[in-house]
């Protein structure tokens, strides 16, 4: 997403078992022993006519938006006390050897700008969380260079060790990859691989015995050409399969690259996402024959295109269907709300989701969902390019969203920064979604411009407050967030078991991080809910939970997510010390429910969907 000319960002530079039981089923597994508003602010009108503007994100914050302090606000802390979320880096030591490579090179290959992701999933199912590091390539664009670097999958060993199993995998594609989706494609049981790849995508089944097929041309979906970016698995038509949507950005070649930059300086520079068309997203329907078929005109998602960066799938209104959220780059940002019958509409203006609280669109990137107001409906945050406010989109009813992005604490310090990979989720276990953003310029030459804009800049940590976030600087947080660095992918994940959400960072021309969560409450016993789906797709994407009794609050299985990259798909609650939790509801894709009662001594569990409907509650 990168950018060169001012004028493409309005007056800013540019900167998601058992088939035959008739009874419920819960199958407990033991793997180890914004409250009120301001005044300034209101709730987004009814739905306006179709062509109008998002009202909403119009008329609520913009008149009070302060200008942009000339100071960095990482020159100074704005949390000096002991930090509640604290990091410690385990990359040394740990046996990744990965290092990440852009394809930049003198010619400026507008994909290199980019990066790429991570996905985190247990691969081998031995209880581990594995990782897949995707890197880009400059012989892919430029046919002189011999060098041709490979993604790579590590196993992992415990105590923070790790194995390359590339080779036995058969994961070491040497092509451009950028983004990756992680999902069961064929309900045997086993994580999937996608791979948005430039000139022609990759999809890998898992054999199960610790070796991958790609399955790429005999699925039908290698035959993509166009640049994704992001992807997401979703069983769209809840027939049980996981569906595919491709995140795609723009109509660019080699052949068609121009020249951006300073001539007179000799500077060459990426150009802007407005030199380049959008490309059409696509959605790709699971025919469970081990083919997919192209689906986008029929289900409604012809519609819109955008220079595509991030992706979600997760149940937005709540009526047990999968719906589809897209950050994109200098186009408004979409959300498609699934019907019911095999196609989506197009709820972005009416929700207020595709503009910031300007009505300007944005440089989105990544995506991050949870119900951080505890309200019972996932709330919405994307991250953006320097000179623009990373944006929440807090929920005032179903489908009805509203950019507080100010109010909650979570502007001002993004706005000399350009966002990336990012995940909301709960790291101090006091059952608040907490915000974590990974920086970094696209250009690394903009300061011989005259540009004060570092292409290394430190990441972020917000700590929800009961709603409302507050950045956590300083040293607290960990010696890795006081150092700048050139990020992009970001994922969450349990990675030694403790039942607490790690980090693991993925840097441009870089090795990446490995961050273990060292806050004050690691330690105290969580509960993680791994759901498995039975009548729906089997990695349970698009359910949701109620649980919690002293804030009740919602959480979901989305898919996709973050920036190119996809996260442990995992539900985790919040210390059990500071609330215990006793009951829980689960509305599976589709929509039905089911009630259980937990156990209090359990801190690994997996609830797998039952065959009929359940009322009250089950032991």
């Amino acid at each position: 997403m990168p950018s060169s000319v001012p004028q493409d960002h309005n007056s800013f530079p540019r900167a998601s078992a058992a088939v035959g039981l008739k009874l419920a089923l819960l199958l407990i597994t033991v793997f180890a022993g914004c409250q009120n508003q301001t005044p300034s602010e209101t709730a987004h009108p009814s739905t306006p006519p179709a062509g109008t503007q998002s009202a909403a994100s119009v008329a609520t914050e913009g008149p009070q938006t302060p200008r942009v302090a000339a100071t960095n606000p990482q020159q100074h802390a704005s949390e000096t006390r002991e930090s509640p979320i604290r990091f410690e880096e385990k990359t040394a030591g740990s046996g990744i050897g990965f290092v990440h490579e852009s394809g930049d090179f003198e010619e400026k290959p507008f994909p290199a700008a980019n990066g790429s992701g991570v996905a985190a999933a247990d691969f081998d199912l031995d209880g581990w969380v594995d990782l897949y590091f995707l890197t880009g390539s400059r012989s892919t664009f430029d046919p002189d260079w011999n060098e041709q670097p490979r993604n790579r999958a590590y196993r992992n060993r415990g105590d923070w060790k790790f194995q390359d199993v590339t080779e036995v995998t058969g994961l070491g594609w040497a092509g451009y990859s950028a983004g990756v989706a992680v999902a069961d494609v064929n309900s045997d049981g086993f994580p999937d691989l996608f791979v948005n790849c430039y000139g022609g995508d990759r999809l890998y089944l898992n054999l199960g015995d610790g070796s991958f097929q790609d399955a790429s041309d005999s699925s039908g979906v290698g035959a993509d050409s166009l640049w994704g970016t992001s992807a997401t698995f979703v069983d769209y038509d809840n027939d049980g399969l996981v569906d595919l949507y491709v995140v795609n950005y723009a109509v660019w070649s080699m052949e068609t690259n121009k020249y951006c930059g300073d001539r007179q300086r000799g500077v060459r520079t990426f150009c802007g996402p407005t030199t380049v068309e959008p490309a059409p997203h696509v959605l790709y329907h699971n025919e469970g024959d081990g083919r997919f078929r192209i689906a986008t005109v029929e289900a409604g998602l012809d519609r819109r295109p955008g220079r595509g960066q991030g992706v979600v799938a997760a149940d937005f209104n709540n009526d047990g269907w999968s719906d589809l959220y897209i950050s994109n780059d200098m186009n408004p940002n979409s959300l498609f709300i699934n019907r019911g019958n095999g196609t989506f509409r197009d709820a972005s203006e009416e929700s207020g989701t595709d503009v910031d609280y300007r009505g300007s669109s944005q440089a989105g990137m990544g995506i991050g969902v949870a119900d951080a107001n505890h309200d019972g409906i996932l709330d919405l945050f994307v991250t953006n390019y320097e000179g623009e406010h990373n944006a929440y989109y807090e929920s005032r009813g179903l489908l009805t969203y509203q950019d507080v992005s100010r109010s909650r604490g979570l502007a001002a310090e993004s706005i000399p920064w350009v966002g990336w990979g990012t995940a909301l989720d709960d790291f101090d276990g006091d059952g608040w979604a907490d915000c974590v953003v990974t920086n970094g310029h696209t250009d690394n030459n903009f300061q011989q411009m005259g540009r004060d804009s570092p292409y290394a800049q430190k990441p972020a940590v917000w700590r929800n407050e009961a709603g409302r976030f507050r950045h956590l600087a300083g040293g607290g947080v960990g010696d890795y967030f006081e150092v700048p660095h050139v990020g992009r992918g970001l994922v969450t994940a349990d990675l030694d078991n403790d039942q607490w959400p790690d980090l693991v960072i993925v840097h441009q021309d870089a090795p990446p991080a490995l961050l273990k969560n060292v806050s004050p409450g690691v330690g105290e016993p969580r509960l993680e809910l791994h759901l498995r789906g039975i009548d729906g797709n089997r990695d349970a994407i698009g359910a949701s939970i109620a649980w919690g009794t002293t804030s009740p609050t919602a959480m979901a299985i989305p898919a996709g997510g973050s920036y190119a990259s996809e996260s442990q798909r995992i539900l985790r609650g919040p210390s059990r010390e500071r609330e215990p939790q006793s009951k829980i509801q689960v509305r599976w894709p589709g929509g039905r429910e089911s009630f259980y009662d937990l156990p209090t001594t359990t801190h690994r569990l997996q609830i797998t969907e039952p065959i009929q409907p359940v009322a009250g509650p089950q032991k």
